[in-house]
């Protein structure tokens, strides 16, 4: 046997056995799987409460102080802001209790008219 096979059988081996080790078991990072308790299915009505509750539209920078609450992610755009000056929407607790991913909801609508379009555009 050459040296050459000697280190290939080697290095053969070693790979079986390590794909041994990895079939059984070892070698794997499992993590326990928790159980997470499903929370309730907010409603329309809630989701509005928290959704004003928890804004923070008059903290942004394209902000208009005009009379408007905010929650444009819910009612959709504002008639007074009309230029973007910086948007705080992915730091807004209602982006991550909602799951929302668009920001500039004051100028380009309510999440779920951008969903809509969005899915549209496939």
């Amino acid at each position: 046997m050459t040296r050459r096979d000697f280190i290939k059988s080697l290095a053969t081996g070693a790979v079986a056995f390590f794909a041994g080790l990895y079939a059984f078991g070892c070698g794997k990072k499992e993590t326990p799987k928790e159980e997470k308790a499903a929370e309730p299915e907010m409603t329309d009505e809630q989701k509005r409460e928290y959704v004003f509750a928890n804004c923070i539209c008059g903290k942004c920078p394209s902000w208009v102080e005009c009379g408007e609450k905010g929650g444009f992610c819910l009612v959709g755009k504002s008639t007074c802001i009309k230029e973007k000056k910086g948007c705080i929407c992915p730091d807004c607790p209602v982006t991550a209790k909602m799951g929302l991913k668009y920001g500039y909801y004051c100028t380009e609508g309510d999440a779920k008219s951008l969903m809509e379009a969005e899915a549209k555009a496939g």
